[in-house]
């Protein structure tokens, strides 16, 4: 390594020692500056860490599938989307899901992963950019708006987290699952940072809420539904007599939510759409 060093020296001096009497071609220049930025992120034992970017290079990031931004210094929401076809007689209309990004310093921990398995590129491409490290990824139910990336995440190597029962419907259906399972009810995916919690069955049987409790957020997933939404979508794998009792249990659990995120639609300070969930399901509600 330091003879390779010490040849990136010699390069540099003769490059600009020799510009007074030649241009130098814009090629060598970059050849000679990508082995400098090589060494430059090798670490102790040969592993590699991409290197903090200044705000104005961050900004070459772009996506035509994913959008990113930032919720609070520790909170990222990333929207992915798919043409989604509400009633037979009329068009596809295009719908967006709301996955997260947790920053702990370097850390980077994935709630939920984007809608399909072709946007996990670009999000990884953006955690590199950034220069966070993946240390696992969390999903609250087994549809593909929440899980649909855990098979490319388990293949590149990183840990991914999802109920007994998430993992069950998964399997049965023939989707990958993740490579590390939890028991429904409560689970603390970082310690005194993110935690989940299983309020029982309402738009899947296995539907969790993400709690984060420094900043007294409450990540929903599909279980709780946008203000915006004056029906509960897609009920085909629903609970429908249970949900109000369910979303009642997340009320009770979380009487002082700050903001809360629905899995589809924006999110809103306080309670608001625990109470519209509940609103919306009351009416379904068994009498138990």
């Amino acid at each position: 390594m330091f003879k390779c060093l010490g040849l990136i020296a010699s390069l540099y001096h003769f490059v600009f020692s020799s510009i007074r009497t030649f241009i130098i071609p814009t090629s060598i220049l970059l050849f000679i500056m990508s082995i400098s930025s090589s060494h430059a992120i090798e670490l102790k034992g040969g592993e590699r860490k991409a290197p903090e970017l200044k705000e104005s290079e961050q900004a070459i990031w772009s996506s035509e599938v994913i959008d990113i931004e930032r919720v609070t210094p520790t909170l990222y929401l990333v929207r992915s989307y798919q043409d989604i076809q509400l009633n037979e007689d009329e068009p596809a209309v295009k719908m967006g899901a709301n996955s997260f990004i947790y920053i702990d310093e370097h850390d980077a921990y994935l709630i939920d992963t984007p809608w399909n398995v072709s946007d996990m590129p670009d999000l990884m491409s953006w955690l590199q950019m950034k220069g966070l490290t993946l240390k696992g990824a969390l999903v609250t139910h087994y549809h593909a708006d929440s899980a649909a990336g855990l098979g490319y995440l388990d293949k590149a190597g990183f840990a991914t987290y999802a109920s007994d029962m998430t993992n069950t419907l998964l399997k049965k259906e023939g989707k990958p699952i993740a490579n590390h399972t939890f028991l429904s009810r409560n689970f603390e995916f970082v310690k005194g940072r993110i935690e989940t919690f299983f309020p029982g069955a309402g738009h899947s049987m296995d539907n969790l809420v993400v709690w984060l409790p420094g900043e007294k957020i409450l990540i929903g997933g599909c279980f709780l539904k946008s203000n915006h939404s004056s029906h509960l979508g897609w009920t085909g794998d629903a609970d429908l007599e249970n949900w109000y009792h369910a979303a009642s249990r997340v009320n009770a659990k979380y009487p002082d939510v700050k903001l809360a995120f629905p899995g589809h639609g924006k999110g809103v300070k306080g309670g608001v759409i625990i109470e519209h969930t509940m609103a919306i399901t009351k009416d379904l509600a068994s009498s138990k």
